[in-house]
């Protein structure tokens, strides 16, 4: 592990190659390491493991900032909503918004065009926790991308943009 950065005292921790292993490519007979799929793919679940270790050290999953950040948006979501979202089975997102409820984070309110949904909100509380572990997260994609340049991030958030274009669930689109 690699201290990355200090944030309120608490100091976070990312897993780091060892020192023979930096900056080493995988081997020529590899092939796998050759598919753009597939490296995404592992980027994202090395980046997520990342997070949510650091995520830890202020008492937070991955999943609650996740929820979290959704909520803070301009559209109103429910929990199936956040279940499509967020892929999360919709059984995780209630027992998840049931443990956010209880935290004081969310608050559940009926759908006025459909009574048998709740539309979900962020609390005060909620808004805090939120910046809390925005701070931490930010800190910790800070540095999983600090080998890029600002316009390879750019590029790349660009690029992610394209490639996702059309496949965001409708509850976070523009009509």
């Amino acid at each position: 592990m690699v201290e990355i950065a200090t944030i309120e005292g608490v100091g976070l921790m990312v897993r780091g190659a060892s020192t023979e292993q930096a900056g080493a490519s995988p081997r020529k007979d590899f092939p796998i390491a050759e598919r753009p799929g597939y490296l995404l793919h592992k980027a994202g679940l090395v980046l997520v493991e990342d997070v949510e270790k650091a995520l830890g050290s202020v008492g937070m999953r991955i999943r609650d900032f996740f929820v979290l950040a959704a909520l803070a948006g301009g559209p109103e979501l429910s929990q199936q909503d956040l279940s499509r979202l967020l892929n999360l089975d919709p059984t995780t997102v209630v027992t998840v918004i049931d443990e956010m409820e209880r935290n004081g984070h969310v608050e559940r309110r009926r759908n006025p065009a459909d009574r048998r949904r709740y539309n979900l909100f962020l609390t005060a509380s909620g808004r805090e926790a939120l910046a809390t572990a925005d701070r931490v997260a930010t800190e910790v994609e800070s540095a999983f991308f600090g080998g890029l340049s600002a316009d390879e991030r750019a590029a790349l958030h660009t690029t992610l943009g394209v490639l996702m274009a059309g496949r965001w669930p409708a509850a976070v689109c523009s009509d």
